[in-house]
């Protein structure tokens, strides 16, 4: 870094700077879903989520500062559980070549406080050509999980011909169902970073943006093969959706149709998961925006090797 400038967890001693950044409008790199829907992603407002890092509300946030100058802030909230975070706001405001020094410090501070707190995963979603990812590459994070946004109208979506496809909403009896489904559908080098037993895809399940709205399972001879999620902003849909064949996904797309007031959707896919692209393309939406999920994995699971006994000829009995 340069000299005189350093990253630290927001102190009241930054009060000043922080009101004055305050005013400001930045770029916030950190894409959110609860954000993604309603196009808003300034991110935190940096005071408030200095008071709630103060107030132990739940809130992490690391600024860059030089003299009293503010030359970055990121901000860190838990995912499913508390083994897990997100950076939900990750701002450059060095106006200058320091720019990558300062994303990366930043990031580094975020993942030595996670480490304290034994926390075991911290994602970071940014746009394909964001700034952002080379410094977070050199910061420890890894491409973890490939997307690209899906808008379109849910009216243009046929009802699939296969009716043994049962939609419900879902249980919490069906998370082990809802994991396996996981496990089959994305790539291994991705469940690798996010999360190969069903604790950590559990805690990295991030519902804040539904709103307390509607998750739902689709059914196929007596298993679980697709499930959805969404939330309604204003005059959007927004889904969350896997499924692991183009007539379930297309099953529940309907199903949202009958329960959502809104026409228009917004669907953040995999482009790996080409059964849910297949449902989308069918149903007239269009490709948009491409991100990617970064991680930096603070902990891998035990992997237990398992002992073959040698093989022991038995005689036949035959004889010679």
């Amino acid at each position: 870094m340069t000299s005189g400038s350093h990253t630290h967890a927001a102190r009241p001693t930054d009060l000043v700077a922080l009101v004055t950044f305050d005013d400001e409008v930045r770029r916030n790199q950190a894409v959110t879903l609860d954000r993604l829907g309603v196009g808003d992603q300034q991110g935190a407002h940096p005071l408030n989520a200095a008071i709630a890092q103060w107030l132990r509300l739940g809130r992490r946030m690391w600024i860059n500062v030089e003299g009293r100058e503010v030359r970055g802030i990121a901000t860190a909230r838990d995912l499913g559980g508390k083994s897990a975070w997100v950076l939900d706001t990750l701002i450059d405001a060095s106006g200058g070549d320091a720019g990558d020094e300062v994303v990366q410090d930043l990031l580094e501070q975020a993942v030595s406080a996670a480490a304290r707190a034994a926390v075991t995963h911290v994602l970071l979603r940014v746009e394909q050509d964001a700034p952002a990812r080379e410094p977070a590459m050199r910061a420890g994070f890894r491409p973890a999980l490939p997307e690209r946004a899906w808008r379109g109208a849910l009216g243009g979506v046929a009802r699939p011909e296969d009716a043994s496809i049962a939609v419900r909403p879902a249980t919490e009896a069906d998370e082990p169902s809802q994991f396996r489904l996981y496990s089959r559908v994305l790539p291994l080098d991705a469940r690798a970073l996010l999360g190969m037993t069903q604790g950590e895809w559990s805690a990295l399940r991030d519902r804040r943006w539904l709103r307390s709205s509607v998750e739902l399972v689709a059914e196929l001879e007596g298993e679980i093969r697709g499930a959805a999620a969404f939330s309604q902003p204003p005059g959007l849909v927004q889904i969350d959706l896997i499924a692991d064949q183009p007539a379930v996904a297309a099953a529940l797309l309907c199903a949202v149709r009958e329960r959502s007031t809104a026409r228009a959707a917004l669907v953040l896919v995999p482009p790996s998961v080409g059964a849910i692209e297949a449902a989308l393309r069918d149903g007239g939406f269009e490709a948009g925006e491409s991100y990617m999920q970064l991680c930096r994995r603070m902990a891998r699971p035990i992997q237990i090797e398992a002992t073959a006994a040698p093989r022991v000829p038995v005689p036949s009995g035959g004889g010679a």
